[in-house]
């Protein structure tokens, strides 16, 4: 029973993912004098769930007719959820004009301030009453420059005038990489199936570095626009990455010799980091730390994962010993793993293979 509950528990780290995610929103801000010009970018499907109502037609775009008819409801929930503060006072927020574009809605907008009122805090929180991981990317130019990823745990971004230093810019990024890999279900499933196997540390940590030198490289490349694959083919690739080394656990056993392999998808991964990162921005100004900042942050947050299922299957050795159980580590354990990772792949995979083939 236990060694049932131990497997189960690790099971969940993978389908979790299965979970509604919302789409990252963003707000271009550009400011100039006591006038805080906005460029929003909202997911249609996420505004319908937070508002209750329909904006997508049956081709999965935004209708302009539903859009025209919802601009009050957005106006509203825009006032609640984003909002610029000068000082001690609020800046008044004008939506200026609502369009479709695809299947997100792009809102210009602007907040008129009080002269001379005191230093400018953004605060957002779109969707996060509806999904506690949502994320909004915010970029500042104009007079002040500035960069952040909010979230419900940390909303705000002060506004100055002051440049980013480079120690300023390397934190921000090294969490966003944490971030990112904590919420990257597919790239969970790939270290979770690779590992299954493994309980030696010099083996795993070959294996990781492998996988991670791999994927810093197409990250980096990717990034400074040397090579710009389709994100979508990106993203199929990725789960086939998943299905395979599943399906290789029930014929290898040994993770030492796995690190070709691993540099060979850490590559194909190192893409998939590569269209989250773009999608966050990068300042010009300090890209050398942030880039660097990122990908530690991934490298921290895969050695957090790893560590957690090697503690976990360690326990379950543990357990299956007392057992009488003869074959440590145990067939069974590491091919009931490999089963539920090896499905979650299948289902990416032909889930992303149909969104590159389906029509429009």
């Amino acid at each position: 029973m236990l060694r049932c509950l131990a497997i189960a528990g690790l099971l969940c780290i993978a389908t979790a993912a299965a979970a509604h995610n919302t789409q990252l929103s963003s707000a271009a801000l550009e400011l100039s004098g006591s006038v805080v010009r906005a460029d929003l970018d909202l997911n249609g499907r996420d505004l319908e769930v937070a508002l209750g109502t329909t904006l997508l037609s049956p081709q999965g775009t935004v209708s302009a007719e539903a859009l025209d008819g919802t601009r009050s409801g957005i106006e509203a929930y825009l006032v609640e959820h984003v909002q610029l503060q000068a000082g001690e006072a609020r800046c008044e927020l004008r939506v200026l004009g609502l369009e479709p574009a695809a299947e997100h809605v792009r809102v210009r907008a602007q907040f008129d301030c009080p002269r001379h009122a005191g230093s400018l805090v953004y605060r957002a929180t779109p969707f996060a009453e509806i999904d506690p991981r949502a994320r909004h990317m915010v970029t500042v130019t104009g007079e002040a420059k500035r960069f952040g990823l909010l979230s419900i745990s940390t909303p705000e971004l002060a506004i100055t005038t002051v440049r980013q230093s480079a120690w300023s810019v390397f934190g921000r990024y090294l969490l966003s990489g944490i971030e990112h890999i904590a919420i990257g279900f597919d790239h969970i499933a790939f270290l979770l199936g690779t590992i299954v196997w493994g309980r030696r540390l010099l083996p795993l940590v070959k294996v990781i570095t492998a996988f991670t030198v791999a994927h810093s490289i197409t990250l980096t490349a990717a990034v400074l626009g040397a090579v710009t694959p389709n994100p979508a083919w990106v993203e199929a690739a990725i789960a086939a990455s998943i299905v395979y080394v599943a399906a290789e656990n029930f014929f290898v056993r040994d993770v030492g010799r796995r690190w070709p392999l691993t540099f060979a998808f850490g590559l194909v991964h190192g893409f998939g980091f590569a269209s989250v990162l773009r999608e966050y921005g990068l300042p010009q100004e300090a890209l050398v730390p942030a880039l660097a900042a990122f990908n530690i942050g991934v490298e921290v947050g895969q050695l957090a994962i790893v560590a957690t299922a090697l503690v976990v299957l360690h326990g379950v050795d543990r357990l299956e010993r007392r057992a009488g159980v003869a074959e440590i580590p145990d067939r069974r354990v590491a091919w009931a793993i490999s089963v539920a990772v090896g499905l979650l792949g299948l289902w990416w995979l032909f889930e992303r293979i149909g969104a590159i083939v389906a029509p429009g």
